[in-house]
């Protein structure tokens, strides 16, 4: 089974456009992605004490165009993408990537 198999979910992406007068980020157009979701509470220590908590990890089609800090929204809930990472084959081509997600403040 290839991954596009497993990508049962849609999630939708809003970009970051910018940021507004009170510096809270305002966000650009948006697009829904088939993606494969998994709730999971993951905690990371920063280098600077604080504790950051992932609440979901999410697998989108290699070529999404998402960045971290951009706005996802799943299941009637928003939440920030914290962390992306590229999934390379053998052929050092992306397979998907993998995106981990915090709460939207």
């Amino acid at each position: 089974m290839t991954l596009l198999g497993l990508l049962n979910q849609s999630i939708t992406i809003y970009a970051k456009s910018g940021y507004d007068a009170y510096g809270r980020a305002s966000m650009g157009a948006s697009v829904a992605v088939s993606a494969r979701v998994q709730e999971k509470t993951i905690r990371r220590l920063l280098p600077n004490g604080n504790i950051v908590t992932i609440l979901i990890i999410v697998y989108v089609p290699a070529g999404t165009a998402v960045n971290t800090d951009d706005k996802v929204t799943f299941s009637g809930r928003d939440y920030k993408v914290y962390g992306k990472y590229s999934a390379v084959d053998g052929a050092g081509d992306t397979n998907h990537i993998k995106l981990e997600l915090i709460k939207w403040v």
